[in-house]
């Protein structure tokens, strides 16, 4: 019988698929989680506290058996006592059942078909678990997951967080599944020490490690390999092709409809929704890119609709990220049959976890092209703030930004057909010879 209070019968609680917290009243939750399984949860508040307590699946704890349970707790609640200590006192005692270490927790999360499914390639999950191995199970994988504390968690982090903070953040995200994990089948109550909603201070004020540059495609190389990418097939070839004549960031061409060309003027406006500076940025094509465009073989069907992608994704819809980084390395991988060393960044070196382990150079990736295209830029001496412009960059102060209104789009057009020249093999030496432009006010 309903006791007034009561917002789930067994329907409702069958029907709950979503992840969440539903109220079934006087403190009684049904937690669904990420992995689709169903438990319990008793929230109170004792001393002062906000506390959770776990109850025990659905598929061994009914709803009438968890409204009884709730009802048992609240009279402990009621005389002061406290069920979560109360549980973990008896717990601790000499004839209790063996703690679940983190070290435990780990090794049954790794084992559970969530893991299996979200991981699905060994390699992958060789490697998430290396780095649990690495900084975290030295230093607590035996104590009980029950019972780890923030503060243990920031201890395993802070070492790695100001030289690795990409690492470190990965960890983080790591153990926070481990103990969700945890918490869903029983090991430990509600709270979760490793998640962001109690780390964010913490977190807010470590020193990060220096940002690594992204690999880029070396200039004496930078012809030969653009020949390469023109050789090959295929609408992620054709939006890598266009990302590197108008030196963009793959977002911007990923998500570029045909509304944002102007033909006629030669000009790909990315709007302020798309782009990472959150303003307009104007980009001045070349003529190869314009070329590019008309021959694309949904040219025709497509062009006069604004809102049609122009790179689109075989079966519809916004290409990933991961597709033109795909054309980037099987066209590495090719190359390093060949001569065993591909089209690699020799200053940017590969980051491991282990100290003993050799550092190599890096294979280039999509971002890195805007490295190459400003190393051309320098190199041939085009205005820096031209270039700038061109890589959708914040240039001088604030003050100096409210007054320069023009962003120098034709100017900007010359340098962006050398660059096109250069990367066909087409530049001459009298393109070589780049004009001085006068000062900017």
């Amino acid at each position: 019988m309903a006791r007034g209070s009561d917002l789930l019968d067994d329907k409702t609680v069958k029907a709950k698929t979503a992840p969440g917290h539903y109220r079934d009243g006087r403190g009684l939750f049904l937690q669904v989680s990420k992995w689709g399984t169903k438990s319990w949860v008793f929230r109170y508040t004792s001393r002062g506290k906000a506390r959770g307590m776990g109850l025990g699946s659905y598929e061994d704890v009914s709803l009438k058996d968890a409204r009884n349970e709730v009802d048992n707790l609240r009279v402990a609640v009621r005389e002061g006592r406290d069920p979560v200590e109360e549980r973990r006192k008896l717990n601790a005692a000499p004839d209790a059942a063996k703690a679940v270490t983190f070290a435990d927790a780990l090794d049954e999360y790794m084992q559970s078909d969530y893991i299996q499914k979200t991981l699905s390639s060994d390699k992958h999950r060789k490697q998430w678990r290396a780095s649990l191995d690495l900084h975290v199970v030295p230093k607590m994988g035996a104590k009980d997951v029950g019972t780890v504390t923030i503060d243990d968690v920031k201890e395993v982090l802070k070492p790695i967080w100001a030289t690795k903070t990409d690492t470190a953040r990965r960890v983080r995200q790591r153990i926070e599944s481990v103990f969700a994990w945890a918490i869903d089948e029983g090991s430990r109550e509600t709270d979760n020490p490793a998640s962001t909603k109690v780390l964010q201070i913490w977190i807010k004020n470590q020193k990060k490690a220096e940002a690594q540059n992204f690999a880029a495609i070396q200039q004496d190389d930078l012809p030969t390999w653009f020949a390469e990418l023109e050789k090959r097939e295929g609408m992620a070839a054709r939006a890598l092709t266009f990302l590197t004549l108008c030196a963009n960031r793959s977002g911007e061409i990923r998500g570029a409809t045909w509304g944002e060309i102007d033909l006629k003027s030669k000009i790909f406006t990315v709007p302020a929704a798309r782009a990472k500076m959150r303003k307009p940025h104007v980009v001045a094509m070349p003529e190869a890119a314009v070329a590019l465009l008309k021959s694309l073989p949904n040219f025709e069907a497509d062009h006069n609709n604004p809102n049609a992608l122009i790179f689109p994704a075989p079966r519809g819809g916004e290409m990933s990220d991961a597709t033109m980084s795909a054309v980037m390395k099987r066209m590495h991988e090719t190359k390093a049959k060949k001569d065993g060393k591909g089209w690699i960044d020799p200053q940017v070196l590969t980051q491991s976890d282990d100290p003993e382990e050799v550092r190599l150079p890096k294979p280039a990736v999509p971002h890195g092209l805007r490295s190459s295209f400003k190393d051309f830029c320098a190199r041939r001496g085009f205005d820096n703030i031209l270039s700038e412009l061109a890589l959708s960059h914040n240039v001088g102060t604030e003050v100096e930004r409210r007054y320069r209104r023009d962003d120098l789009v034709e100017e900007r057009r010359a340098m962006m057909n050398a660059f096109a020249a250069f990367c066909r093999g087409e530049e001459t030496e009298a393109s070589k010879v780049v004009p001085l432009r006068a000062g900017v006010a």
